[in-house]
């Protein structure tokens, strides 16, 4: 049977790789084909349906990893309460929970309650209606589109670099 501890290790490690896949799969493939697209009403509205979900896939990874990870740490006995736990554990949660925070403040944070009408307001700085589509200016979404393509980038660097601390350290821990 599989040790508990082993166990977070690996769930924490493989979601900080699906956060870093994630997020390099946006700033390299996604965000660079949406200036392929006809409209600049199109690009918005799928500029922010892609912001919305990436938001929630991202800080759902960086949540797991990072609470995993804290948990093996403090789980753990003497003996197997390595470093590398904590730091790997900090950059899932800089990766996820501080760059959202730095970059975008709250307002990409998922709430438990929202009313039919606050939830419209909080979309309307990114949802395009048909009425507003004459009005989208093409500069602001293709700034957009670069500014989420480099957070999307220096949160894959940070990532990555967690998800490398995490597989060394659990290759260290099984030799």
């Amino acid at each position: 049977m599989a040790c508990p501890i082993s166990i977070t290790k690996f769930v924490g490690t493989i979601s900080l790789g699906l956060l870093t896949g994630i997020s390099y799969n946006i700033s390299a493939i996604t965000l660079p084909s949406l200036a392929l697209l006809p409209t600049a009403s199109s690009a918005s509205r799928t500029l922010a349906q892609i912001q919305t979900a990436t938001t929630r896939h991202v800080l759902t990874f960086a949540s797991v990893s990072s609470l995993s990870l804290i948990t093996c740490y403090s789980l753990a006995a003497a003996r197997g309460k390595h470093p590398y736990l904590l730091w790997t554990a900090l950059m899932a949660f800089l990766a996820g929970q501080g760059l959202e925070y730095y970059y975008n403040g709250l307002d990409r944070f998922p709430t438990l309650r929202r009313s039919a009408s606050s939830e419209r307001a909080a979309r309307s700085y990114v949802m395009v209606t048909d009425e507003d589509e004459a009005s989208v200016n093409g500069e602001k979404v293709e700034m957009e589109m670069s500014r989420e393509r480099r957070v999307q980038a220096v949160r894959a660097l940070i990532s990555g670099l967690g998800f490398v601390m995490g597989v060394v350290g659990i290759w260290g821990d099984g030799a």
